[in-house]
């Protein structure tokens, strides 16, 4: 039979119509989201991105990447990643695996030999799935350093002459300041500098154009500024901090746009082998036979539907992040915020549902910091009205749980509104069954408030309800002078 051409053009230009609406109607949503997200969230800018079956679907940005000089966020702004760090550098160790240059289950010395240990030995991969015992920060005073480190081992000098905190392999404990070891091997086994290895074999393989160190010293174009919110949930300027001391494990600036160049690279096997990033995605098995979703360099886990995902969180000094791969889908999303805040949620986990699922959840303001500005302006009992009013709105305009009801009451206690503090939990004691966080609520804004008396009793009546809790049981032997 022959087909008329007309007839085949017909129905191929209807192809490609319907695909092109298809794809308008997702990007049309994400754009939504974003909007809906920034005006909601109250943060001050956010740089986001998707990637789907191997091509960058879409890019967006809305606020302001310098709120001092009203700087707008664009999709070239770069923002501190964070520990999303850890998985380039990782990538990184990967490829020297593959060339037969690092043993994974080789001695940390033989790459180190300056790096001495008093106790136990451990291994690359141990260091690479956070299961070396290698420490983490001591203090805020680290993780904020004002020490510039002009080099990896310097870097690695900050933890150089302490011991091992608990024997190799018995334990996963999160350590940042270990993988400046994973730049100091690759340095020494590639004879490059670790800000070199990158660019060479991992920013020029991938098309990045906006990767680099954070160094605080240097002029950096189009770098963002971080910000972090006070008692009053009113923006400042984030601690000063150099980066320097953690470049490996939490010191790179990206875009949207390069993160997701990275998450192509990696999946098309660019960068590493698949079966070599099957290997990284690979639960961490400790001596006592747990396992752990963290492997070299990623976590991971499935979703309700059974879809493995790989991730990697990023929560720096003034910023938050996150890079979301679906492997088996080809789909990758990343959001980069210019603030640390307890209100941030997940962004790009909701652009795999829009995307993979087609759901669509609309990203709801938090009612605490809404209830906090009445509280302000007008008094508790305002407040509490109103919280009453929105509770039974049928739209359901903020998020309205008791965790949200928690940070309201403590935020009244941070600004030393002691008494609407007082006033608050009684009310929600009778609102809500948590028993346990009210009353433990009430007893520390009477301690607050100098009710040693009303303080304990209440502290005793919310270790009924949560015996085991040992701030509230010291807490208790505190204020009877025990």
């Amino acid at each position: 039979m022959v087909l008329n051409r007309n007839f085949l053009l017909t129905i191929l230009f209807a192809l490609i119509f319907s695909i092109n609406i298809f794809s308008q109607d997702q990007i049309k949503l994400l754009d939504k989201y974003l909007t809906e997200y920034f005006e909601n969230k109250n943060i001050p800018s956010i740089s986001v991105g998707v990637l789907y079956k191997g091509k960058i679907f879409w890019v967006g940005t809305k606020g302001y990447a310098d709120l001092e000089n009203s700087v707008l966020a664009t999709k070239k702004s770069v923002y501190r990643i964070a520990s999303i760090s850890k998985s380039i550098t990782a990538v990184a160790v990967m490829q020297l695996v593959e060339q037969g240059k690092i043993n994974l289950d080789e001695d940390v010395r033989k790459y180190i030999p300056y790096f001495s240990m008093k106790n136990w030995k451990f291994t690359v991969r141990q260091v690479l799935s956070h299961t070396s015992g290698v420490r983490n920060y001591r203090s805020e005073k680290e993780f904020n350093s004002k020490e510039y480190y002009k080099s990896t081992s310097e870097a690695v000098s900050v933890i150089l002459n302490d011991t091992i905190e608990y024997e190799p392999g018995t334990k996963q404990h999160y350590t940042t300041l270990g993988y400046n070891l994973l730049a100091a091997i690759i340095e020494n086994v590639s004879k490059m500098s670790f800000t070199e290895y990158l660019q060479e074999f991992i920013f020029r393989q991938a098309g990045m154009t906006s990767t680099l160190p954070d160094i605080q010293k240097e002029i950096i174009k189009a770098r963002v500024k971080g910000y972090e919110k006070n008692n009053f949930r009113v923006f400042q300027n984030a601690p000063l901090a150099d980066l320097s001391i953690k470049i490996p494990g939490g010191g790179l600036l990206s875009s949207a746009e390069d993160l997701l160049k990275f998450s192509h690279a990696l999946l098309d096997g660019k960068l590493i082998k698949l079966s070599t990033l099957d290997s990284m995605i690979t639960p961490t098995r400790l001596k006592n036979g747990e396992f752990q979703n963290y492997g070299l360099g990623f976590a991971f886990g499935t979703d309700e539907k059974g879809r493995k995902y790989i991730f990697h969180p990023g929560t720096g000094t003034g910023f938050s992040s996150l890079l979301l791969i679906y492997p088996q889908e080809k789909f990758a999303a990343v959001h980069l915020i210019n603030s640390r805040d307890r209100n941030i949620g997940n962004p790009a986990v909701d652009f795999a549902s829009i995307i993979i699922d087609k759901k669509y959840e609309k990203p709801l303001p938090p009612i605490s910091d809404h209830l906090l500005k009445i509280a302000i302006a007008e008094g508790i009992d305002s407040a509490i009205s109103k919280y009453k009013k929105i509770k039974t709105d049928s739209l359901n305009k903020y998020i309205i749980n008791e965790d949200e009801m928690m940070l309201f009451g403590y935020d009244l206690i941070s600004i030393n509104q002691s008494s609407a503090a007082i006033k608050f939990f009684r009310f929600f004691l009778k609102e809500s069954s948590a028993f346990a966080k009210g009353y433990k609520g009430l007893a520390d804004a009477y301690y607050r408030d100098g009710n040693r008396g009303l303080s304990i009793r209440n502290y005793r009546k919310a270790l009924e309800f949560d015996p085991g809790n040992k701030y509230i049981f010291d807490m208790i032997k505190k204020l009877a002078g025990n």
